[in-house]
């Protein structure tokens, strides 16, 4: 399979320099020198050592893991100003390419990039140099143009970071599995109301497929005989295929330090991603969701004995953006982290555990938690305020990049039958860690955002969404009352991330609501 990730994108940045020389020997309010220092060559022979210095420091400003470097274009104009087509021409050629042009300067044809700019209509930056800087970010910026200017090259190289995320959130495209709709989830409806309005806004584009489709094709069976498309060949498991799944299960099995369950068990939820990867392959897509809710409550997965959770982990950890519950602001919201941070995502339900009158709030036992295991975390947490849990069943064996050692995990079941494999992690060994989060709003108009720093875990032992990790962030209170207008699910990374998201969602103009 090929699956086109999206930390395989990279920003394609043109470097662009023009040139102002005299054709004629003379002095005046704007031109002085002596000698040689007059003449033409002399103007072109300063140009080339400027355009040599100006486009070492580029190079070494732009990293080679986030921009794609393309071959400079240079265009020489003299001093009647006079700027033709056939410089536009040679400075746009290939402009269906590039991302961002670069712009470099000897002497002062600012006029020149000003209608390049116009014409071609292309984001641009500059790197302080004199005054040229502030010359064409105003000429640009007051026209409407899109125009970045960096007061030092150490600038340009973190905010291509950020310009790289926002391509990469264009190159998205999410598989959706869906059931009853494909707009409101049942258990997540405090999601993205409209797509369409996401593809408007960042250029995500959406596929959908029905989930009995792809829960049909999740099968060894005849490919002509699915249930659903009878007579229409699908994407059943070939011989090749079973090959395949039966050794991600025992590489996956023998990497953990604990498996709860059969080999049979595990392979039953192997089979349910290889499917979901054949179908994204297909569809040419690199993100996905599915509703869970919806999905249960046909028992087909009981049927069939497996969960998404396994494929959210190990997608998100490959770099491919999986979220749960048919939960597109929590997708986007992944996209978004992983661009940035260039490492796996993590999500679940999120809620602050406050302490009021000395008691801190109960978690809920009966539903998700093991109530011996809450009663210790009780005791294990005592008096420390500010505490905030984030639990799905859906960790990570990487945290710091998709290349990243894995570290120890355990294979448990999500039902107590012994069915669903999902992966299990301790992050109370990362206590002291801190994360970045970050969740779109259902309009798609504000970006929460926060950060916090690891305290203990919870769930490591036990079955279903129990698995989760409690962080301290600077105000539970503030942190409460800000997410209750954004949405449940809250995805994480490992890492300072907080100042890149938050300029990346003010680059998409959304309104940033700071925890």
């Amino acid at each position: 399979m090929a699956i086109k990730k999206l930390d395989d994108v990279r920003l394609n940045v043109k470097p662009l320099f023009l040139t102002l020389y005299h054709e004629y020997k003379f002095e005046g309010p704007c031109r002085f020198g002596e000698g040689m220092q007059l003449e033409k060559d002399f103007d072109l022979m300063m140009a080339a050592e400027k355009f040599k210095g100006w486009y070492q420091q580029l190079k070494d400003a732009m990293p080679e893991n986030v921009v794609n470097l393309l071959e400079p274009v240079e265009v020489q104009r003299d001093e009647n100003f006079l700027t033709t087509d056939e410089m536009l021409d040679k400075l746009g050629e290939g402009s269906e390419e590039v991302d961002l042009y670069y712009i470099g300067y000897a002497s002062r044809p600012y006029d020149l990039a000003l209608e390049f700019a116009q014409r071609y209509r292309k984001p641009c930056a500059i790197t302080q140099a004199c005054c040229a800087s502030a010359i064409t970010s105003a000429e640009f910026l007051s026209r409407g143009l899109e125009f970045y200017a960096f007061e030092a090259w150490e600038d340009a190289t973190e905010y291509m970071t950020v310009l790289r995320a926002r391509k990469a959130l264009r190159e998205a495209k999410a598989l959706c599995a869906t059931r009853m709709t494909s707009t409101v989830s049942v258990s997540s409806p405090d999601s993205i109301i409209d797509p369409e309005k996401v593809t408007a806004k960042f250029g995500t584009r959406f596929r959908y497929v029905s989930a009995h489709e792809l829960l049909d094709q999740t099968s060894y069976g005849d490919p002509m005989e699915n249930h659903c498309t009878p007579g229409r060949a699908g994407l059943n498991f070939t011989p090749e295929d079973a090959a395949e799944i039966d050794r991600q299960t025992d590489e996956l099995i023998e990497g953990a330090v604990e498996c709860d369950m059969t080999r049979e068990m595990v392979k039953k939820s192997v089979e349910g991603r290889y499917a979901i990867n054949k179908f994204l392959d297909a569809y040419e897509c690199n993100c996905f969701t599915a509703p869970c809710p919806d999905l249960c409550a046909t028992r087909r997965l009981n049927e069939m004995q497996f969960t998404m959770c396994l494929n959210h982990s190990l997608n998100n950890e490959e770099g491919i953006p999986s979220a749960c519950e048919y939960d597109l602001g929590a997708l986007i919201s992944k996209i978004m982290l992983q661009a940035i941070g260039r490492r796996p995502s993590y999500m679940g339900n999120c809620f602050t555990s406050p302490i009021r009158n000395g008691v801190r709030a109960p978690l809920p036992k009966a539903l998700f938690f093991n109530p011996d295991t809450v009663d210790q975390k009780m005791v294990d947490l005592k008096d420390l305020d500010n505490v905030v849990l984030t639990f799905h069943s859906v960790p990570n064996r990487r945290w710091t990049g998709f290349d990243a050692p894995v570290r120890d995990y355990a294979i448990r079941e999500f039902a107590h039958s012994g069915w669903g494999a999902t992966i299990r992690y301790d992050f109370a060994k990362d206590a002291g860690q801190t994360i970045t989060m970050c969740r779109i709003d259902p309009t798609v108009e504000k970006l929460f955002v926060a950060k916090g720093t690891i305290v203990d875990s919870i769930g490591y032992n036990d079955t279903n969404c129990s698995m989760g990790v409690f962080f301290q962030v600077k105000d539970s209170k503030d942190f409460f009352k800000k997410q209750a207008a954004i949405g449940n699910h809250m995805p994480l990374i490992y890492g300072d991330f907080e100042e890149q998201i938050i300029e990346l969602g003010e680059l998409l103009g959304l309104e940033i609501v700071q925890a």
